[in-house]
């Protein structure tokens, strides 16, 4: 029997999902659901599900399972009532507004034996799942994520539009806490933070950067790792991996690998069924959603203290 999900969101990530998800033959998109209801139509109208205004319409019609791309301030009630009324939940990223509504999504899919899954699709990047593989105990790592002005996912900044999943990237890597942080960033184009920087040094020597901007000229997704005897660098956007080890006398052995196919969207979406279907843990927990939150809140914190001692007060 196909699995019946319903998608709440309508924005350019709702859209992306709707199209992998229609795709699907053992999954029935039941509705398209947004606020706006010219936005649920004609995301809807593409597909030839329903359209709704209002997610808990479709409580009542075998809903089994949803994904939420709306705006991040929705994603904490919206899906609290899915998981309080029996519904798997794939959460967009950040998982919730504030980490303790994000504690409160955890502890409610627990007690419900439900999958609550996050939307950092960067975990399922091929460059990333074939340098994870092999990576063993990271000691500087690097994160380059810049993108062009769009407009889009202005109710947050840029730490946790773009820096967050660089965030949960390094935080599968490493497990240690933080030990130190520094961060600087300021507006540009918006009233919140779009272009940031930050240095994280963990309890277990690892030390990583974050740069993330959503006002540059280019595109890039940039990732490198650095433990002893061997480095990666990864181009997530183009699906490339270029690896370095330490051959004999000392000698550099350099590999390249390329992915066949890159569809992280399609592959999130898929564990998520998987998930749902098999009883399984999510690839991507709440509880990773919340550390990766909690780290971001910390870098955003920072900065914003360094704008006040700045300019004596948020610009």
């Amino acid at each position: 029997m196909p699995l019946r999900l319903c998608l709440i969101g309508a924005g350019h990530m709702g859209r992306i999902h709707a199209r992998k998800l229609a795709a699907m033959r053992d999954v029935t998109l039941t509705c398209i659901v947004d606020a706006d209801r010219a936005a649920a139509q004609a995301a809807a109208g593409e597909h030839g599900v329903p359209a709704e205004e209002d997610y808990r319409n479709t409580l009542a019609d075998g809903l089994q399972a949803a994904v939420i791309a709306s705006t991040t301030d929705s994603h904490y009630p919206v899906a609290r009532e899915l998981l309080e009324n029996g519904v798997h939940v794939f959460v967009e990223k950040p998982v919730a507004a504030h980490p303790a509504e994000a504690q409160k999504l955890i502890d409610l899919a627990a007690r419900k034996g439900l999958v609550l899954q996050v939307g950092h699709l960067e975990r399922f990047s091929p460059p990333f799942r074939k340098a994870r593989a092999a990576v063993t105990k990271p000691l500087l790592v690097e994160a380059h994520r810049i993108s062009p002005f769009t407009g889009r996912s202005t109710d947050i900044d840029v730490v946790h539009d773009l820096m967050v999943h660089d965030i949960d990237l390094v935080l599968s890597l490493v497990k240690d806490g933080v030990r130190k942080l520094t961060a600087r960033g300021a507006p540009v184009l918006t009233e919140k933070i779009d272009v940031a920087h930050a240095r994280v040094e963990f309890a277990g020597g690892c030390v990583a950067t974050f740069t993330a901007s959503r006002v540059s000229k280019t595109k890039e997704r940039l990732f490198r790792v650095v433990e002893e005897g061997r480095w990666f660098s990864l181009d997530l956007a183009a699906g490339e991996m270029l690896a370095c080890d330490r051959g004999n006398e000392g000698r550099a052995k350099v590999r390249t690998w390329r992915a066949v196919r890159s569809d992280p969207v399609y592959d999130e979406l898929r564990a998520f069924i998987r998930a749902v279907r098999d009883g399984t843990e999510a690839v991507v927990s709440g509880e990773d959603g919340l550390r990766a939150l909690v780290l971001a809140n910390d870098i955003t914190a920072e900065i914003e203290r360094g704008l006040a001692q700045d300019g004596g007060g948020r610009p």
